[in-house]
């Protein structure tokens, strides 16, 4: 059960983080890559998800090009390693 949950947390993830070209990160950074994982890794407990933030990391991803969220999911391990 605990590897289906976590499954489901990394694949919220992935949908939801992405890392934008550098002229975008002066002008919109977004949501930290482990602020994104932090929070879907809670998405089973709502006293510790924020619905903003997720939709925050949502809104974010959506504007990136495949590139970008290829190199955010990779920062995402990295913190999921921490």
């Amino acid at each position: 059960m605990k590897k289906v949950l976590l499954a489901f947390a990394l694949g919220a993830f992935l949908f939801s983080c992405g890392d934008g070209s550098d002229e975008e990160k002066d002008k919109d950074k977004g949501p930290e890559v482990c602020d994104c994982v932090d929070n879907a890794m809670n998405i089973m407990d709502p006293s510790k998800f924020d619905k903003d933030l997720q939709k925050e990391c949502e809104e974010y991803a959506d504007g990136l090009s495949d590139e970008d969220k290829t190199e955010r999911a990779k920062k995402a391990l990295e913190c999921l390693q921490k």
